[in-house]
C-alpha cells in the first residue's frame, strides 16, 4: 500500500499509533479521526495487511533494565556481503537494531547494549568476525523517537500538542 493510497483518515491513525500505540483505543483514535472505532479496526488491520505497519514495538530504557552501557555502532560491511552479515547480527548478544544506510562506506548503524564492558567486547568481536569494519562507536545517551508529522498533512486536534 503506497503512500499515495492513503486517505487522511489512515494518516491520522498511523500518527496516533506512532504517538502511543499502547494507550490509544480504537474508540479513541476514531474520535479524534472523525470516525467509527469498527472503522479504525478495519483499517489498521488493512494496514497491517499491506504491510504499512509491520509490528508495534515498546520503547525501552535499557540503563533500568541494567544495560549500562547503550552504544551506536558505525561499521562497513562489503556491499556484495551486506544481506548475509545483517542477517548474522541477530545472533551476536546485544544486538538491538541495525539500520543499513545508502553509502559506500560507514552502511551500517547498529544499537548494541550490554551490562558491561566485558559483553560490549564480546559483541564487537564478534561483529568484526562477522566481516564488519568497526569505524566508530559512540555511547548513547538518550534514544528518543517522535511520530512522523502526520505524513505532511494537518493534523488538527485540541489535545495534540506534537
Amino acid at each position: 500500500m503506497a503512500s499515495e493510497g492513503l486517505d487522511s483518515v489512515d494518516k491520522g491513525i498511523l500518527y496516533l499509533l506512532q504517538k502511543d500505540a499502547r494507550n490509544n483505543t480504537t474508540n479513541s483514535i476514531g474520535e479524534q479521526v472523525g470516525v467509527s472505532s469498527s472503522t479504525v479496526a478495519n483499517r489498521i488491520n488493512k494496514l497491517e495487511e499491506g504491510g504499512v505497519i509491520s509490528g508495534y514495538h515498546p520503547t525501552i530504557d535499557f540503563e533500568q533494565t541494567g544495560m549500562g552501557h547503550h552504544l551506536l555502532v558505525i561499521g562497513t560491511v562489503p556491499i556484495d556481503d551486506q544481506e548475509e552479515i545483517v542477517d548474522g547480527l541477530v545472533r551476536v548478544p546485544g544486538v538491538v537494531s541495525v539500520s543499513e544506510l545508502l553509502t559506500d562506506n560507514a552502511n551500517l548503524s547498529i544499537e548494541l547494549v550490554g551490562q558491561n564492558k566485558q559483553e560490549i567486547e564480546k559483541s564487537i568481536g564478534e561483529m568484526s568476525g562477522l566481516g564488519i569494519d568497526i569505524e566508530r562507536m559512540d555511547l548513547l545517551k538518550r534514544v528518543r523517537a517522535f511520530p512522523y508529522n502526520h505524513f505532511g498533512e494537518e493534523f488538527t486536534n485540541e489535545d495534540d500538542t506534537g
